[in-house]
């Protein structure tokens, strides 16, 4: 492998190469055999691309930053840390090998790397199996704690990404994983993103919405809040236990839908009504925390 990470032409042909191959491939086994390859060239490349970055490690994290953050990656770790227990109890699983995070400096620098217009304001993204933070620094009021960066920080919505995407190989919609991610936050650091759009469950997209183009919704706060309504809605009437189950049948490569009305025993314009008015009555928001 060596020879491989040393070559960022190679490592490019090939991540082009097998991501065609997935896309391609009209079967959803043999793309979930061929998805963890690709995952696991991108995140050849971007560690490649981070070598010249400083390196601190944790028991499951190798942390990666500029001299910018040399302050902030003691709390960065203690975050990173903080994530990884509840999440692996949840799913009952967690990555093999160490995960790796990288902290960029500033938002210019992170939106760099993705090709993000200036107006893009995210803390955290997961992709090709690596996190990737904005500085503390970036975000973080004067004087706020490492303990208000573990509860409100992205550690934990990043990390239930990461581990989602490793259970399943990447079957799932963009609506489920953000949901899952911000279940998980809010189960285990009572955070919720809540925005003077997204407080009324009367406005929530529907289903057909969510499921078609997510990441292209007008209003992204409240897609996001939709997401979590819909997941809640399973974790919360139906169980833990429930949602686990769902998780395990995309684990299995069983269709994103197929797999919530066979777990939930109802036909997917029900679980959509059923979502939509529980959260009527759970998920209002009187005001901006």
């Amino acid at each position: 492998m060596r020879s491989i990470v040393q070559n960022p032409r190679f490592i490019i042909s090939m991540l082009v190469l097998i991501v065609l191959l997935v896309m391609l491939v009209p079967v959803r086994a043999p793309r979930m055999w061929l998805y963890p390859l690709a995952r696991d060239m991108a995140q050849a490349k971007m560690n490649y691309e981070a070598r010249h970055m400083a390196s601190f490690e944790t028991a499951h994290f190798i942390i990666k930053y500029t001299v910018h953050d040399a302050d902030t990656v003691a709390m960065v770790a203690q975050a990173a840390e903080a994530a990884y227990a509840p999440v692996e109890a949840a799913f009952g699983s967690a990555p093999t090998e160490k995960t790796l995070l990288l902290v960029y400096p500033d938002r210019k620098e992170m939106n760099k790397v993705f090709g993000w217009s200036g107006d893009q304001s995210a803390m955290g993204v997961y992709w090709g199996g690596v996190i990737q933070l904005l500085s503390p620094h970036a975000w973080l009021k004067a004087g706020e704690s490492t303990d208000e960066f573990i509860r409100s920080g992205p550690m934990v919505h990043e990390f239930t990404h990461l581990v989602f995407d490793h259970m399943t190989n990447g079957n799932y919609t963009r609506w489920f994983t953000e949901g899952l991610a911000q279940y998980m936050e809010y189960k285990t650091n009572g955070y919720e993103w809540l925005s003077n759009s997204n407080k009324q469950p009367e406005k929530f997209y529907t289903q057909a919405e969510l499921d078609k183009d997510f990441d292209n919704l007008p209003d992204q706060s409240l897609a996001y809040r939709s997401s979590l309504a819909a997941i809640r809605y399973i974790a919360e009437t139906q169980g833990d236990d429930k949602l686990n189950q769902v998780m395990q049948e995309l684990k299995g490569g069983k269709k994103p839908d197929k797999a919530i009305t066979d777990v939930l025993g109802m036909d997917y314009d029900s679980f959509e009504r059923e979502w939509h008015k529980w959260a009527a009555e759970h998920m209002r928001a009187e005001s901006h925390k």
